[in-house]
């Protein structure tokens, strides 16, 4: 009887774990999806409670001087209040955002807080069938918007009988970014398996899985015409190959360096196709530097405050691409705003129009409440909450980067190989809204926290 007891003791110590792996795994499925707002505030409310539990059992852990990556980001939750209190540009929208979008990302902040908590030390906060299966949860949630994508691409094909469909991200998505941001997080641990496999850490099996993941991701870049997303690859993929160099020229027997040899081989040939039939669809990369040129010159050339065509002529006397003209004027504008106004506008959603409007009066008019963004969220966030409240997020980041390269586990190498990716997209992709905020803090507060103890081992060999 006392022996049942004590099961039970463990199982219910248990739960709270096990609720916050399955509801980060669920949210990563569906945080991008069009429709499912329902759903999403159900799991960031029941994993916020779970969540609790977890941290509440690791205190001592998380007010430690170790911890302080996590207390800086949550540091930034009180410069919110501060900046709406103090510095107010618009108090009633700010308001808004403080009791909306706020609220969701503070739930996804501790949501991640505990479920670095439990990838460090799994087998005291979840249940042992749980653990068995934990990286394949995980992974799954990942590949969520890959495979949504490809399933509901495969269903389109069998009701049209078409097997080509351009502009196809708008019907399952509304856009571009969600296959970016989230394949570009997805496609880190693929490279990862892959390398464990040629090491003979991982089981043969995560060959298919690997390339089916990866071909589905580039698949996705392809018919969503995402060159943000290409890029990511190709840094992604150089990275991978100079690791698989590497080892192939180890202490490997012939036939298994023939072997990595031959994969090497064949995924740089079916990569490279499809990234040439991408550049062949997308002619603005070979006129970018040219475009560049001319697009920073935001006080000649006025067009982008109002999107006013034709846009202006670079140096080859061709007409600068649209996308790249926009960007970079655009984000020329911001960092001036930013220099203006280096405590920010105090909004997620598009401070950057709002100032913009104040500085040019010849900047395009507000539609309803959106006035305009830079497609830079790092730069959008920095106009938002100031250069005070971009250091509060990124410093954790940086900070979890360094110490995760210590350290041989899965997820201190996902960390590694993943947040220079978020760094990257978040540069360059227009994220400064909703759930793209909620990722970064979920994601932040993961790393961070799964980070806080130094690792078994001084010197990690990342992705093997």
């Amino acid at each position: 009887m006392n022996f049942f007891s004590c099961q039970v003791m463990i199982n219910r110590k248990t739960i709270p774990g096990a609720l916050v792996v399955l509801a980060s795994a669920m949210l990563l499925i569906i945080w991008p999806l069009p429709g499912t707002m329902a759903i999403r505030h159900l799991l960031l409310l029941t994993g916020c409670v779970a969540s609790l539990l977890v941290i509440k059992d690791s205190f001592p852990t998380l007010i430690s001087r170790q911890a302080w990556p996590v207390h800086l980001l949550l540091l930034f939750l009180v410069w919110l209040l501060v900046h709406y209190k103090l510095l107010a540009h618009n108090p009633e929208e700010q308001w808004q955002e403080l009791t909306g979008d706020w609220i969701r990302t503070f739930f996804a902040t501790l949501i991640g807080i505990a479920l670095g908590i439990i990838l460090t030390c799994p087998e005291r906060h979840i249940p042992l069938q749980l653990n068995r299966h934990l990286q394949s949860v995980l992974i799954v949630g990942l590949s969520g918007t890959i495979a949504i994508f490809c399933a509901r691409y495969a269903y389109e094909i069998w009701k049209t009988g078409n097997w080509i469909h351009w502009q196809f991200y708008m019907t399952p998505y509304l856009g571009k970014t969600p296959l970016v941001i989230f394949g570009s997080i997805f496609l880190p641990m693929l490279f990862i398996k892959l390398l464990q496999v040629m090491t003979k850490k991982e089981k043969p099996h995560w060959y298919f899985w690997g390339i089916l993941g990866i071909t589905g991701t580039l698949l996705t870049y392809y018919f969503g015409d995402t060159k943000n997303g290409f890029a990511v690859f190709a840094l992604l993929l150089l990275v991978f190959l100079f690791r698989a160099l590497m080892l192939a020229q180890g202490n490997l027997q012939p036939k298994k360096k023939y072997g990595i040899y031959a994969f090497l081989v064949a995924g740089v040939v079916l990569s490279g196709f499809v990234i040439k039939a991408h550049l062949q669809s997308n002619p603005s990369w070979l006129n970018l530097v040219a475009d560049y040129r001319i697009s920073v010159q935001i006080d000649k050339h006025t067009n982008w405050k109002d999107r006013v065509a034709p846009y202006p002529l670079n140096e080859y006397g061709q007409t600068a691409h649209a996308s790249t003209y926009e960007r970079v004027a655009w984000a020329r504008a911001g960092l001036e705003l930013l220099k203006e106004n280096p405590l920010g506008y105090g909004q997620i959603n598009h401070s950057f129009g709002a100032l913009a409007i104040q500085k040019w009066s010849d900047f395009h008019k507000p539609d309803g409440i959106n006035r305009g963004s830079t497609h830079s969220g790092w730069l959008d966030f920095a106009l938002g909450f100031g250069i005070p409240g971009l250091l509060l997020v990124c410093i954790p980041l940086a900070v979890s980067y360094w110490r995760a390269r210590k350290r041989p586990d899965l997820w201190s190498t996902y960390a590694v190989w993943t947040i220079p990716v978020i760094a990257f997209t978040y540069l360059v992709t227009e994220v400064c809204t909703g759930h793209f905020i909620e990722l970064l803090f979920f994601l932040t507060a993961l790393f961070a926290s799964l980070t806080i103890r130094k690792g078994p081992s001084a010197t990690a060999v990342h992705g093997d």
